[in-house]
């Protein structure tokens, strides 16, 4: 579910109640006061999956925690205070801090993956051995 429509959108919300049943239903009848069974008879279908989308949005919904795996929802206050917190920590400690827990699961062991190049390695072995000339030019100012 990547845009506001798509088609076969029905057939994708229709997966999404088989595979999160208690996050979407809750999340109809909290936030719409809708239930499952009034889906395609008081509410449209069309008009779920633009609701679903939505929903799949919103970091604060059960549908989208659900669907992520994350541990519970989060709100964007909640996530801005948490990168405060870690800063805060981080500035104020002698050694690094673990940082404050996420909802989601972080399967790289806390390290983030960056894009480096495949080659990376070799460049600096040539670059220690002397092999790789280094261009450095004056730039105008």
């Amino acid at each position: 579910m990547d845009g506001w429509y798509w088609p076969g959108g029905i057939i994708a919300v229709v997966e999404l109640i088989d595979n999160h049943t208690p996050a979407f239903a809750y999340d109809f009848r909290h936030r719409f006061s809708i239930g499952l069974d009034d889906l395609g008879h008081k509410i449209p279908w069309h008009e779920v999956v633009y609701l679903v989308a939505v929903l799949l949005r919103d970091p604060t919904s059960w549908l989208q925690t659900s669907v992520n795996g994350w541990h519970h929802p989060v709100s964007y206050e909640w996530a801005a205070l948490v990168a405060q917190y870690d800063l805060h920590a981080q500035v104020n400690s002698k050694r690094k801090p673990k940082p404050y827990p996420r909802p989601w699961s972080t399967s790289d062991g806390g390290r983030r993956k960056g894009t480096t190049r495949s080659d990376a390695r070799e460049l600096l072995a040539k670059a220690r051995q002397g092999d790789f000339k280094w261009l450095n030019r004056h730039t105008p100012t």
